[in-house]
């Protein structure tokens, strides 16, 4: 019989949270399948299983905080025996509630079939369904698409509003009762049967129900809205909850002011077209950044309360949107690194984070963070610092706009960048020479 442990996700990392168990007891499981998901003080994290067997028991349900390295279930044989020590839970866990009583966690809120070892179960992952906003797991999908419903109209209840299999059912079980001609003529008719009236037995809609609708003329449909019919409060995920808590933090107790310029991409552009590599706009903007800081070593600095604190190392944050919050990897010791080696690291880690792999000291250490919107079509924009940096690059998209140059007026392709500083480490001044030369460094593009 193996433990499961709670795995040690970082040198600063004690205690995690599980959201969600992806395994019932009694199910199989294989080495290296995912097999629950975690909750760290930044980010929800997939843990795999560290054996085969089947898994025997849940030691720690969905929505508990524990010790790393706490055995939370057990991997055996099939039948095989559990310890009495078990059986009432881990010992070694003195566990506390981590989500709220009225916030059931997605293990808690859906009972799913039990499949066969042949078959994927839900993970909150990239082969998660998605349409426009939508996001659902792959059994609520199927069992949508099984009953004709469409997604858009289902409320999802599990982490950052993704759609379990149950709320299918739950938005089911509030379709009209019919007969099958009667479904069947609906559907070829394109009438929703919440607006028939049914006449036979306890209101079930017959097909005369239907060749009735049919006459009824139909009205001019109104524009789709994604606003509710009613209030709706929507319970916070622990990520959105840490978000909410940063954010706030930083604003209060970080003097901020903002120092805006508008770079000129020509060069960065040709640049980027001669490359023997692929890089993109980002990437070039990092390693502007990174030249920038090393010339500007007070920038790469951090509040100490009595004293400023020097970092000896440039860490890279770069900003990620995902669908449940933001989450900013860190590339270590970018300043060692060539553009090409700062591109690949960024994509890798903008990879593992997009598939929720990232550990804790993958998104921890950082000095200096990059925001870039601009590939949502943002012109402009300001960012709150992600402490304990002293500084955040807000980066715009690049647009061409008629440019002042030598008296001419000329189109150019223009990029605002706007940094956040800290003005108890950072003065305007030195702000202010900080962008100056960054901006000089893109405009010249001389990385070869």
């Amino acid at each position: 019989m193996f433990e499961v442990k709670m795995p040690k996700l970082g040198q600063t990392v004690e205690e995690a949270t599980i959201v969600q168990w992806l395994k019932k007891e009694g199910e199989p499981v294989k080495e290296g399948e995912p097999l629950f998901t975690v909750q760290t003080d930044k980010a929800e994290i997939e843990v795999e299983s560290p054996t085969s067997g089947i898994l025997l028991k849940i030691l720690v349900e969905a929505g508990i905080e524990v010790p790393v390295l706490s055995v939370i279930a057990l991997i055996g044989e099939e039948n095989e025996a559990i310890p009495s020590e078990y059986m009432s839970g881990s010992p070694s866990v003195p566990t506390k509630e981590a989500i709220p009583s009225d916030e059931k966690s997605p293990q808690q809120k859906e009972e799913v079939p039990k499949e066969s070892s042949t078959q994927k179960t839900d993970t909150i992952r990239t082969e998660s369904y998605h349409s426009g906003k939508v996001i659902a797991s792959p059994r609520a999908k199927k069992t949508a698409s099984d009953a004709n419903i469409p997604l858009e109209l289902v409320t999802g209840s599990g982490v950052g509003g993704r759609i379990m299999s149950s709320d299918v059912q739950n938005a089911l079980s509030n379709v009209p009762k019919a007969t099958p001609v009667a479904k069947k003529l609906a559907e070829q008719e394109g009438i929703d049967l919440r607006t028939v009236s049914g006449t036979g037995p306890h209101g079930k809609i017959t097909k005369e129900d239907i060749e009735k609708a049919k006459l009824i003329p139909k009205k001019e449909p109104s524009p789709v809205s994604s606003l509710p019919e009613t209030l709706q409060r929507i319970p916070l995920t622990p990520m959105r909850k840490i978000i909410a808590e940063r954010m706030s933090q930083s604003i209060h107790i970080a003097p901020h002011y903002y120092i805006t310029v508008e770079i000129d991409m020509t060069n960065a552009k040709s640049l980027r077209s001669q490359l023997p590599f692929k890089v993109s706009f980002n990437d070039i903007v990092l390693y502007a950044v990174v030249r920038t800081l090393r010339e500007f070593p007070s920038v790469n600095v951090q509040w100490g309360g009595d004293c400023i604190i020097q970092m000896p190392d440039i860490n890279l944050g770069v900003a990620v949107a995902l669908p449940q919050g933001l989450i900013v990897p860190v590339i270590k010791k970018a300043q060692e690194l060539s553009l090409e080696g700062l591109s690949k690291a960024a994509k890798e880690l903008i990879t593992k984070a997009q598939n929720n792999k990232l550990l804790p000291d993958d998104y921890t250490g950082n000095t200096f963070t990059v925001s870039n919107l601009g590939p949502y079509g943002v012109d402009h924009f300001t960012a709150i610092i992600n402490q304990p940096d002293s500084a955040i690059l807000a980066v715009g998209q690049i647009k061409e706009r008629p440019t002042v140059v030598d008296g001419g007026i000329f189109i150019r392709p223009i990029m605002k960048v706007t940094m956040s500083c800290d003005h108890r480490v950072i003065d305007g001044a030195l702000g202010g020479q900080f962008m100056g030369r960054f901006r000089e460094i893109l405009e010249s593009a001389d990385f070869m």
